[in-house]
This record gives structure tokens, C-alpha cells and sequence, in this order.
């Protein structure tokens, strides 16, 4: 009779080994797909020009010496603890949160070089001889300075990203040092009393820029351009970034549109005739009139923002030379400087896909026609039915 119940239950244990292992590996998928999201969401905020590094999850079935780390090598990568993703679930609705705060404060020891590795570096030092070396020429001070730089611009890229890293923070890190058991104190180290001070400011200093940010994108949605620019140069000072100065260089090319005179191409076919920097300039082009009479006075101040907005999108160019937004809006600045072949040669350095975008043909048909290649600028319009 034993043998015969053993024989009948081997199915069952066969499909509740697979179960489990299929749970097991469900889990480990879904981890995996949650801790690349948010990785690839802040990298997007991040914008920088460098590639960005590797990302490792370590899925071992012991928890590691730290949730996460960043290490310098010849090929960088952040590494995350597989059970640091279950200790940020414990945050509920604020789990994808917690995750950010650690990975964007990981990415920020990574774009400004700070080759001492990161903030839980110490729980590894024993391990690894060749960051025992490289902590032991950084001093205390030095490691302060660089955690506290990643603490701020880790949570204002976070909060960037579509995060909401400010009121988890403090919790989180709490939960760090009880889960990893690190030690509140280390020789050559900041303590966790100072971290959590440190951590504090940084917040405090984090918080304000951010409401700075949102506070300079609703200047610009209220056509208040001068003090939008001021905010964004504010924040350029603390996050000298590509978004930054192209958001510059777009309020700047919207004020010296104001002193465009209103032409009979722009009167008949406003939308063809649309440069590709907002879609709310819609509302000016079909007016009966401008603010501007044409007067040398006008059109000198339209030249000087002009050439203003060109140095700050050849400046976001030089940040990322990959970012196409700037490449486009350089090229409406070119046209309105009637200099329509610059244009065109600005947009055929983006590749072939990228050229192919909307926003590429529509500055492309404008410089097309105004450079008076005009069966090329009716053949882009039939294409994009405008």
C-alpha cells in the first residue's frame, strides 16, 4: 500500500517542484523587469552624454553586505541586491520610490566620477583589496563631500524622473542599516548619525530645487519668459544640463518670434510655416497683426535673442551631441536667422530615422522653401498633409 501512495503522489510532487521553481522564477522576472524600469527612467532624467553603466542584479539566495553599489572599473556597473527590491516592497504604494532614491544616488556617484565607489562602499572594503586601496586615499572629508553631492542631485533626478523620493527618504535609510546590519559608526567614514544629517540637507536642498524646476516650467506654460530663463540659469548653476539649456534657448527663440513680422506665407499657411519648438505659438501666427512693426530696433532684438538661443542649444549639443530635440530647434534658429542652409545641414547630421521624424521635416520644409528648393518643401508638406 506505501508503494502504491508513493507511486500516485510522485505526479503531485513533480508539479508542486515545478510550481515552486516557476514561482521562484516568475519572481526573480519580475524584479529583474521593475529594478531596469526604474534604472532606465533615471537614466532618461539623468540625460548626460556618458553611456550609462552597467546594471547588475545579484540574485543569491543570501543578502548582500549592501543594497547596492556602484564600482569604478574599466567597464562601470551598478550592482543591486535582488533582496533590496523585497526590502522597498515593504514601502507599499512607495516601493518604486524607495528603489529610486538608492539607484539615482548610485548614478550620481557614477556621472560625477567619483571614483571611491558609493555611500555603502565600507561594508565591501574587506573583500575587495583594490577599494581597500582607493578608500584609504579618500579622506573623510572627501567622502562627505561627494555623499552629500549624491544624496541632493540623486533625489532631485529621482523626483525628475516621475518619482516621489522626498517623504520615503528618511525611512529608507533607517531600514538600510537595520536590514544590512551596517554599523553606525566606521572609522574614516561618516557615521549614521551624520549620514542622516547629511541626508537631511541634501533633502531639504533637493526639495527646493525641484520646486525651482516646476516653478520655471510653469513660467514657461505662462509665456513669462524672463523669469523662466532666470529659474532654469538658477538651476544651471547646481544641474548644468542639456533639458536646462535647450529649455533656455526654446524661451528665448519664443521671445525673438515676437518681433517676427508677420508675412503673407505665415497669413495663408500657418502650419506649414509652424517651427517645431511649441505647438502653442499656433495662436500668434494666425493673429491679423504682430507686436513687432518691423522697425531696425525689432529686428536687432530678434537677432540678439536669436544668437543667445544658438549658444545655449550648441551648449545642450555638447552635453549629450546625441540629444535631437536641440539638433532641431539649432536648425529653426538657423532659418530665422536666414540662414535656411545652416538649417538643413543641422538636421541631415541626425541619422536617417531621426531625420525622418515630424519635427525634422517640418524645419526641414521651411528651409527648404526659404532656401528656394520649394518643389522639395510641397513634396515634405503633401508627405506630413499640411
Amino acid at each position: 500500500m506505501k508503494k502504491l501512495v508513493l507511486k500516485m503522489n510522485k505526479p503531485i510532487i513533480s508539479y508542486l517542484i515545478i510550481f515552486v521553481f516557476a514561482t521562484q522564477i516568475q519572481a526573480q522576472t519580475n524584479t529583474e523587469k521593475q529594478v531596469n524600469n526604474v534604472f532606465n527612467q533615471l537614466v532618461l532624467a539623468y540625460g548626460n552624454a556618458k553611456s550609462a553603466p552597467l546594471l547588475e542584479i545579484i540574485n543569491d539566495k543570501k543578502i548582500q553586505k549592501t543594497p547596492a553599489f556602484y564600482s569604478p572599473t574599466s567597464k562601470p556597473v551598478i550592482k543591486v541586491d535582488a533582496h533590496f527590491y523585497k526590502l522597498c516592497q515593504s514601502f507599499g504604494k512607495d516601493s518604486l520610490n524607495a528603489l529610486s532614491i538608492v539607484m539615482s544616488h548610485e548614478l550620481a556617484h557614477y556621472y560625477n566620477d567619483h571614483s571611491f565607489c558609493s555611500d555603502f562602499a565600507f561594508a565591501m572594503r574587506d573583500k575587495n583589496k583594490e577599494l581597500a586601496l582607493k578608500l584609504k586615499t579618500v579622506s573623510k572629508n572627501e567622502k562627505m563631500s561627494s555623499e552629500s553631492q549624491a544624496d541632493y542631485q540623486g533625489l532631485f533626478y529621482a523626483a525628475i524622473a516621475g518619482f516621489h523620493p522626498f517623504e520615503v527618504h528618511s525611512k529608507l535609510l533607517d531600514a538600510i542599516y537595520k536590514t544590512y546590519q551596517l554599523a553606525d559608526v566606521n572609522a574614516g567614514y561618516p557615521s549614521k548619525t551624520e549620514r542622516k544629517e547629511m541626508a537631511n540637507s541634501a533633502l531639504q536642498k533637493a526639495n527646493s530645487l525641484y520646486l525651482t524646476f516646476q516653478k520655471g516650467l510653469a513660467f514657461k506654460e505662462n509665456k513669462k519668459y524672463n523669469e523662466a530663463i532666470k529659474t532654469f540659469e538658477e538651476l544651471n548653476n547646481y544641474f548644468p544640463s542639456r533639458e536646462n539649456y535647450n529649455n533656455i534657448g526654446v524661451m528665448k527663440t519664443l521671445q525673438a518670434l515676437e518681433y517676427q513680422v508677420l508675412t503673407s506665407e505665415l497669413v495663408h499657411y500657418p502650419k506649414r510655416f509652424l517651427y517645431p519648438l511649441e505647438t502653442d505659438n499656433t495662436s500668434r501666427l494666425n493673429q491679423n497683426g504682430t507686436r513687432s512693426n518691423g522697425s531696425e530696433e525689432d529686428q536687432q532684438k530678434m537677432v540678439f535673442l536669436l544668437k543667445s538661443a544658438q549658444k545655449d542649444f550648441e551648449k545642450a549639443i555638447s552635453l549629450d551631441p546625441n540629444y535631437t530635440k536641440a539638433y532641431i530647434n539649432l536648425a529653426c534658429v538657423f532659418d530665422l536667422l536666414d540662414n535656411p542652409e545652416a538649417a538643413i545641414g543641422k538636421i541631415k547630421e541626425l541619422s536617417k530615422e531621426q531625420q525622418n521624424a515630424t519635427e525634422s521635416l517640418r524645419i526641414l520644409a521651411i528651409a527648404y522653401y526659404h532656401a528656394e528648393y520649394e518643389q522639395k518643401a510641397e513634396q515634405i508638406w503633401k508627405e506630413l498633409k499640411i
